[in-house]
């Protein structure tokens, strides 16, 4: 008889555990597995969107929401044809002040929502390449301690290796010298770590040097 067989499902109805929990006849039900709600980021080409995709994959439970995505459905109802390559390329020209405040309640209160039942992988990344230099949208206090994510999570490369996939498939991103791409990564990284600090929370930064496959194993150890 597997080992297996001998465990005991015990159901708990609290939002802050996984629904089924395997306890062994005779042991006390003392162990419990919480969810997270991950706040993940990127410099552009630092392989994210892949490995969420992947991830994604492998833990269906699992729910991402992706900023972008969500931010260009909100454009779309005000204005046509736009895409992630024109969002890209016409960040600044596009996007208001306004637009990104509307997208940033749709993400609190999806939050709100789903916390607890699941885990979350927010997929945001608020620093822009502009015509004029860069771009920073970030969450104000009161939003980003009202996100209040488990962790903070980084994925970052190499100026050359940014480079080279930038000008492998552009996607409407500017293409950069190695001193814009290590600038854009800095930038990246530190308002990551402000997100840390505001909110008490650790931050991970992913080195993108290996493949998209192990780059989501890693991501699904972190989430446990």
């Amino acid at each position: 008889m597997d080992a297996r067989d001998s465990l005991t499902p015990v159901l708990d109805d609290s939002p802050k555990i996984r629904k089924v929990i395997l306890s062994p006849p005779g042991f006390s039900q003392d162990c419990t597995v919480t969810y997270k709600t991950i706040y993940l980021t990127g410099a552009p080409a630092a392989g994210k969107t892949t490995a969420v995709n992947l991830l994604s994959q492998k833990s269906p439970s699992t729910l991402v929401w992706s900023y972008s995505e969500r931010l260009q459905q909100h454009l779309a109802n005000r204005a046509t044809n736009v895409s992630q390559q024109i969002m890209r390329s016409q960040s600044s020209l596009m996007i208001t002040p306004d637009d990104i405040l509307a997208v940033d309640r749709q993400l609190l209160s999806f939050v709100e929502e789903h916390r607890g039942a699941s885990d979350l992988i927010i997929d945001s990344h608020p620093v822009t390449k502009e015509s004029y230099g860069y771009r920073v949208t970030a969450f104000s206090l009161d939003q980003i301690m009202a996100l209040k994510p488990d962790e903070i999570w980084m994925l970052f490369a190499s100026p050359s290796q940014t480079v080279e996939r930038i000008g492998t498939d552009a996607q409407g991103r500017p293409a950069p010298s190695l001193d814009e791409a290590l600038l854009h990564t800095s930038i990246q990284a530190s308002v990551a770590t402000a997100y840390g600090i505001l909110t008490g929370r650790p931050v991970y930064f992913f080195d993108s040097n290996v493949d998209a496959g192990a780059q989501a194993e890693r991501m699904a150890k972190r989430l446990g």
